[in-house]
């Protein structure tokens, strides 16, 4: 072949695959988060849940490892790294992806790793993988954890955008019914100034845990459908309507058929320098066959609320928010008024509301007092309201008021400092009420005020992608908790604090 004509073939090629390579090319993203902190807490201890539930004689429990009032100090490191990738085509299809390393210093590694179900020094221990591990010495262990798969793709001639796959949600009454991640899908359509949410995810699917039933038959459904309206340019209303349908009632560990309708109302506006927020909304349901009471079906009819305000005073924001669920007062027969706010339930209806909740509340700021996703954000997580329902099942939800005051300063563009300060009451006495035994060792205290919380966070930018920051947070302790510890002498539980650090890189 004459060189004339190589050259001529080279260069067809070469123009065929310039115009080919813009149909096909992606781009490619990569962001994340990467947290390493230490804290110093007497509850805190690297576990999740709440850290004064109350036993069944009505006494606070002393955390591990103590056996008086005086709790000792845990001292201890925590790391989570989240890594983020993106398959971008366009801006109308990308696949989404995120995954999650988390690990406490000196936790276990190699062939020491355990799920927690299994115990050290057994057959099963050596050898086995969990998540949540690989900071002990030599570190190499299976860690590295799938948070969303999903598919982000607008529908041809449409305004409508789907996602299809394992991706966040967050309800729009602020987390207080439903904040996970989870497998399903949600679409998003928008009609003039109106914007219309509806999807389905399924949480479990009991054919999972040996029922020997086909897939599809017992599993925990949820549906979504919310709107909003943007009825001027400062202000936007909207109606939601939430199904959480559980029908693992043959479940081999005994679970209850369990469905949730909640239907809700949410505003915010902006006026001048304010800007408002809130909702009201109602849940009702039944629980078959639930042990209450005899046996037979429970019904719930729950209430929840709250309203919020912001403005830009100063170098920062003030802020303030009242948040309230209702709850079950003693002996209401089979008839419950606790909001239920959601929790993974991996093999019965009513497992691990306690120690595994899937709803948040992130307006007050509180980092001890409610379960605040935005002041943790770590592989931990403790706190006194750990559920919305302030409970830990639905047939005992006590409810909560809960009001918060705050201000976020800004004091230069590289440092920050913010306070807060939060009050909590029990909205119903019920059984989960703690004793006071200087009175007797049945007598229910009388007062629901459960404690106050002031706390502060300050931090340091050290670099544009390097934050650095200092938490400290002290309960004071209500009259809910007095003479309740668990302890051989009659005295009120430690009022809890904790004080973390940490260093942030965004990327």
């Amino acid at each position: 072949m004459k060189l004339k004509q190589t050259v001529a073939i080279a260069a067809a090629a070469g123009a065929l695959a310039a115009i080919s390579v813009p149909a096909m090319a992606f781009d490619n993203e990569f962001h994340g988060t990467s947290r390493l902190r230490y804290f110093l807490s007497n509850y805190e201890q690297g576990g999740g849940g709440n850290p004064l539930g109350v036993n069944a004689s009505g006494l606070v429990g002393v955390p591990s490892g103590n056996a008086t009032e005086n709790l000792k100090l845990n001292n201890y490191f925590e790391q989570r790294t989240r890594i983020f990738y993106t398959a971008k085509a366009s801006d109308d299809l990308k696949l989404v992806t995120g995954f999650e390393i988390d690990s406490v210093f000196g936790d276990r590694s190699q062939s020491g790793t355990t799920p927690a179900a299994q115990t050290v020094g057994t057959a099963a221990f050596t050898g086995a993988t969990g998540r949540n591990e690989g900071g002990a010495l030599e570190s190499d262990t299976v860690n590295l954890e799938t948070k969303w798969v999903y598919l982000d793709f607008k529908i041809p001639s449409t305004t409508t955008r789907v996602t299809a796959g394992i991706q966040p949600f967050k309800d729009q009454l602020k987390g207080i019914f439903m904040d996970f991640d989870a497998a399903g899908i949600m679409t998003s359509t928008k009609a003039g100034p109106a914007t219309i949410n509806a999807g389905y995810f399924r949480g479990y699917d009991q054919s999972y845990f040996g029922t020997g039933r086909p897939r599809g038959m017992d599993d925990l459904n949820i549906g979504v459908f919310e709107t909003k309206l943007a009825a001027s340019k400062n202000v936007n209303v909207g109606g939601v309507y939430y199904l959480y349908d559980d029908a693992r009632g043959t479940a081999p560990s005994g679970g209850n058929d369990f469905q949730l309708h909640v239907f809700g109302l949410t505003a915010d506006a902006k006026v001048g320098p304010l800007t408002l927020s809130g909702f009201a909304a109602y849940q009702g349901g039944i629980i078959k066959d639930v042990a209450l009471n005899g046996s037979g079906n429970a019904y719930l009819n729950a209430l929840a609320y709250n309203v919020a305000a912001k403005a830009a005073v100063g170098p920062g924001t003030l802020k303030t928010a009242l948040l309230f669920t209702s709850g079950n007062a003693a002996n209401t027969g089979r008839h419950l008024t606790g909001w239920v706010g959601t929790g993974q339930s991996q093999n019965a209806s009513f497992a691990g509301f306690a120690s595994a909740g899937t709803s948040t509340y992130n307006e007050s700021g509180m980092m001890l007092l409610n379960r605040n996703a935005a002041a943790g954000t770590g592989t931990t997580d403790n706190e006194i309201i750990y559920n919305t329902g302030n409970g830990t099942n639905p047939t005992n939800m006590q409810g909560v008021y809960l009001a918060s005051l705050g201000y976020d300063a800004n004091l230069s563009p590289k440092a920050y400092l913010n306070a807060n300060v939060g009050a909590a009451w029990a909205a119903h006495s019920n059984g989960l009420k703690p004793v006071d035994r200087g009175i007797s060792a049945t007598a229910r205290n009388a007062t629901n005020y459960m404690g106050t919380e002031v706390n502060i966070e300050t931090g340091y930018k050290m670099y544009d992608n390097l934050t650095a920051s200092l938490q400290a947070a002290y309960v004071i302790l209500g009259g809910y908790y007095k003479g309740s510890a668990n302890v051989a002498a009659v005295k009120d539980p430690e009022n809890p604090y904790t004080v973390r650090t940490s260093l942030i890189f965004n990327f």
